[in-house]
């Protein structure tokens, strides 16, 4: 597989080299296609596999790959580290097995290697759904997904691309991210308007059921290793609420709370956990934060404003 990329762009300036970086266990149904997506774009790709035992690993090698085997050890950011730190390009870029970029956003991407000033880019991973109330769910503006079958998705904005030598880790067992290490060390980064694209319905039943087992193991690890973390307590009441678990999980989202993490969009899911609990009380006072926090001025909030009659007006 040819996977080198052109050096200059039209104005004469050298692209910098890109590294893809990525972490599977058991993904081959779906490595190819991530493959064939980068074919053109990056200079080598390093995978770091934990486990397979499906023919990834083949898969991986008879295109070129640098296949790098780490055990599963529970936690997310040790194989993705390892990955990172076998590139040798001037950029990495983070993907997974079940995730693509279109062609048409490649140049968009080389680009982005000429900046003097931003060491890292956060991009939008498009997760496509079908059920419109999803928290964040976006619908499409124009036509369907690259698959032709959905309207909408459920966006998630994280640093997917960066500059490599500046030390920049991946840190959480779970929901792990770089962008922490960069807020905490004050790198220049931005949001380049570049989509990645992932079909979570690939999914079987038994395998989404499996998977939210998993989620929630991790997720009570992540809040062990991070007991003052609110993001890490708010992803362990949506696993638990994913699973069924809601009394549970609105235990973890309370917690969320009271650390600091948490918007109004997110108080109207606590709302509706409380509301499938039967606490309608709970559930009615959750809900009217959301509205404050989401309407400040249509709300009790301004003593002058006792009602919403005197806007209608």
């Amino acid at each position: 597989m040819n996977i080198l990329t052109p050096k200059f762009n039209w104005r004469g300036y050298a692209y910098g080299s890109i590294s893809l970086c990525m972490i599977m266990k058991n993904e081959a149904k779906r490595l190819q296609r991530c493959l064939n997506s980068v074919r053109g774009l990056v200079n080598d790709i390093i995978i770091c596999d934990t486990g397979s035992t499906d023919g990834s690993v083949e898969i991986a090698r008879q295109n070129g790959c640098k296949v790098l085997s780490d055990p599963w050890q529970n936690d997310f950011s040790r194989p993705r580290n390892i990955s990172i730190s076998a590139a040798k390009s001037d950029w990495i870029l983070i993907l997974d097995p079940d995730e693509v970029i279109l062609r048409r956003h490649h140049h968009a991407l080389k680009e982005l290697t000429l900046s003097k000033k931003f060491v890292a880019y956060q991009l939008t991973t498009r997760n496509y759904a079908r059920n419109p109330h999803e928290l964040n769910y976006r619908t499409l503006l124009h036509g369907l997904d690259p698959s032709g079958q959905f309207s909408g998705f459920v966006p998630s904005t994280k640093t997917r691309f960066f500059k490599n030598g500046l030390g920049i880790i991946f840190e959480g067992c779970w929901h792990e991210l770089l962008d922490w290490y960069i807020l905490r060390n004050k790198l220049l980064a931005a949001q380049a308007p570049i989509p990645i694209h992932h079909w979570a319905n690939e999914m079987t039943q038994s395998s989404r059921k499996e998977k939210a087992d998993f989620y929630i193991a991790l997720g009570e690890k992540k809040v062990k290793e991070w007991p003052t973390c609110g993001q890490a307590w708010w992803e362990l009441g949506v696993a638990e609420a994913i699973q069924g678990f809601r009394y549970r999980a609105a235990r973890s989202l309370l917690k969320a709370f009271s650390l600091g993490f948490g918007s109004s969009q997110q108080y109207a899911t606590l709302a509706r956990i409380y509301n499938m609990n039967g606490d309608k009380e709970k559930g009615a006072l959750a809900f009217e934060k959301a509205v404050c926090g989401i309407y400040p001025n249509l709300t009790h909030i301004e003593p002058r404003l006792k009602t919403l009659d005197r806007l209608i007006k």
